[in-house]
């Protein structure tokens, strides 16, 4: 079972211009846009502006909660992310979901070469060759091209190259439409035992407002949507997605999910407005397992404490039981040496006049 972790960056920019987006300026005046403000590290409240004829600017409050809400980039998710892929030896998957395209150079470079490099060097591993394999995933119309490229390395300084110069001419020369995938193997050793172990971390960079209505209810179907009753229809996306998780479910993917929500004065619009719903759903996806392990556990926790005063029950009247023994001893004791006594007493006395009138009698 895959370990998911919903990662919420919420960039908020303060201005005094209104944001460009429709209805902006009032709690949600665009009806699925709203108003943000944070109620903690895990939630915050979404409030929203339905204009409807019927109930004119009806305002609408929900609660919203993930495993980590951050206003800046969290430091420590990809620290988390490399202790498993190198550490625990879990391959990885990162999904990293913003609205807008844009190049990821620098995201990557960083989790893929410069924290890589940092991890390595503190675990005593060493890299001995890797492998990384990019496309782009087209929606269902097609359009743009898939970039399909393969490319080995033989250290981090490779990737590195590779990154500055393959990859950023894929994402800003010949960007087009798509979503961007990337897979990355590591074949690394320890440097005592030379042992080689092989880890895989896959990539997949989403802009939402490319999604098409099939990949976007696949997703939503997969972070467990009771809501989504209809089929799920195969997508690139969706088909990269379930791949990678089949391939990863043999020991147990790591699978962070990062969703970067835009702001602007606490004003998100329709788009951000889902991330944050989808991401909500994404939280509740990776606690019902942890709810049902703790429910296992409690009824565990039930059972042990029922055998422990069963347990305590019997070893009561096994006690009970010896100290009765120990009576019956004591008292058969008693009784041998009062016989004894007898029987000494009935020596003494038979040679006497008093034994011989007994025995007469």
């Amino acid at each position: 079972m895959e370990q998911i972790r919903a990662v919420v960056q919420l960039s908020d920019s303060k201005t005094d211009r209104k944001p460009n987006y429709p209805g902006a300026g009032s709690p949600g005046r665009d009806q699925d846009g709203g108003q943000v403000s944070i109620l903690d590290d895990h939630s915050l409240r979404l409030l929203r502006c339905q204009n409807k004829k019927s109930k004119p600017h009806l305002l609408m409050s929900q609660n919203l909660h993930f495993d980590v809400l951050s206003t800046r980039e969290s430091g420590q998710e990809i620290p988390v992310l490399l202790e498993n892929l190198f550490g625990k030896k879990r391959d990885a998957f990162l999904i990293h979901l913003k609205v807008r395209r844009e190049c990821h150079l620098m995201f990557l470079l960083d989790t893929l070469v410069i924290q890589v490099r940092s991890k390595l060097q503190s675990q005593g591993l060493r890299i001995e060759q890797g492998a990384l394999w990019f496309r782009k995933l087209l929606e269902d119309d097609g359009v743009g091209n898939h970039l399909k490229t393969y490319h080995s390395f033989g250290d981090l300084h490779e990737l590195m190259l590779w990154l500055l110069n393959q990859y950023r001419m894929r994402a800003q020369l010949s960007t087009g439409p798509g979503h961007e995938a990337l897979e990355v193997q590591y074949m690394v050793s320890p440097e005592d035992t030379r042992i080689p172990f092989s880890v895989r971390l896959s990539i997949l960079l989403v802009a939402t407002e490319e999604l098409s209505v099939e990949s976007l209810l696949g997703l939503r179907y997969y972070f467990n949507d009771e809501q989504t009753e209809s089929e799920v229809v195969s997508t690139e996306l969706i088909d990269f997605m379930q791949r990678v998780i089949e391939l990863g479910r043999r020991n147990s993917l790591y699978m962070p999910v990062f969703f970067h929500v835009m702001a602007t004065n606490s004003q998100v619009d329709k788009q951000n407005a889902q991330l944050l719903s989808l991401a909500h759903l994404a939280s509740r996806h990776n606690r019902q397992p942890i709810n049902l392990c703790f429910n296992h556990l409690n009824h565990l926790e039930t059972q042990q404490k029922e055998i422990e005063d069963r347990f305590r029950l019997v070893h009561a009247s096994l006690m009970r039981c010896i100290q009765k023994a120990e009576q019956l001893k004591s008292y058969r004791k008693r009784f041998d040496e009062q016989l004894a006594e007898y029987e000494e007493l009935l020596k003494q006395t038979a040679h006497t006049e008093f034994g011989q009138f007994l025995s007469y009698q």
